[in-house]
C-alpha cells in the first residue's frame, strides 16, 4: 500500500495514551491503527471531504471501532472533541497547514503533541512555527517513494530558530536518512544550476543553497 512507511513513521512518533485527532484522515487508517493496536483509547478521524470520510466510516465499522474512532466532517480543527490532546496533520501543503493552525492557535495550546508532515517548503514551515510560539520536540526523515519530513511539536515559547535550523531541522542531522536526503536535494539543485545563466536572478540563490547543503553534509 502506498504511503505505508510514512504512516508507520507517524504512528511510531505519536506519544501513547493521547486522544488523537487526525486532520485530513483520508481513509482513516492512522486513527484506526492507533486504537486497534492500543496506542490510543480514542481517536477522531476528521476530513473536510465527504468521499474520504465515508470510506473512513466504512473502515471504522469494519474494524468494529465505532465507539472509539469518531469520524467528523469538518474544516481543520473546528469541530474536534474537547477531549483531544494530540493532533496529526499530514500530507498537506505548507499554506493549508498554516491556515489550519492559524485558525485555532489558542486551541493548539492544550495539545500535548502535534505531529505534522508538510508537503514542501518545510524550511518556511519551521520558520512559521518559530514565529508563532511552537517548540519542535522531534523530527524524522522518511523515504516512501518520496522523502518526507515529520515534525513533532507543542505550543511553547522558545528560542527562535536560526536560518540553518529552519532549513535542516534541529534533530534531523542525527537521522539515518539525513545525508541521503540532502545529497538528493543537492543533485536536484545542481541540475537546475547547470541550466541557468550566471546572470539569471535565481542563479546566486540556488548556488547559495547548494553551498549551505554542502557545508551541512561535510560537518
Amino acid at each position: 500500500m502506498a504511503g505505508k512507511v510514512r504512516l508507520q513513521a507517524i504512528f511510531d512518533m505519536i506519544q501513547p495514551g493521547l486522544v488523537i485527532a487526525d486532520i485530513g484522515c483520508d481513509h482513516g487508517l492512522l486513527p484506526i491503527a492507533l486504537v486497534k493496536q492500543g496506542k490510543c483509547e480514542k481517536a477522531y478521524a476528521c476530513d473536510v471531504r465527504i468521499g474520504p470520510l465515508s470510506r473512513a466510516k466504512e473502515a471504522i465499522e469494519e474494524a468494529g471501532l465505532q465507539h472509539q474512532v469518531i469520524p467528523i466532517l469538518c474544516d481543520g480543527m473546528s469541530q474536534i472533541g474537547e477531549d483531544v490532546n494530540g493532533v496529526v496533520i499530514a500530507g498537506m501543503g505548507f499554506d493549508t497547514i498554516k491556515h489550519i493552525l492559524s485558525q485555532d492557535l489558542k486551541k493548539c495550546s492544550k495539545f500535548k503533541q502535534m505531529v505534522i508532515q508538510c508537503n514542501g517548503h518545510v524550511d518556511e514551515f519551521r520558520q512559521w512555527l518559530s514565529d508563532h510560539g511552537f517548540k519542535i520536540d522531534d523530527e524524522r526523515i522518511v523515504k516512501d517513494s518520496h522523502y518526507y519530513q515529520l515534525i513533532s511539536m507543542h505550543k511553547e515559547e522558545t528560542t527562535p530558530l536560526t536560518k540553518e535550523q529552519c532549513l535542516f531541522g534541529i534533530y534531523t542531522k542525527k537521522d539515518p536518512l539525513f545525508k541521503e536526503y540532502w545529497h538528493y536535494i543537492y543533485e536536484k539543485k545542481k541540475v537546475i544550476l547547470d541550466q541557468l545563466s550566471p546572470s539569471h536572478e535565481n542563479y546566486m540563490k540556488t548556488k547559495a543553497l547548494m553551498d549551505r547543503i554542502e557545508k551541512a553534509l561535510n560537518e
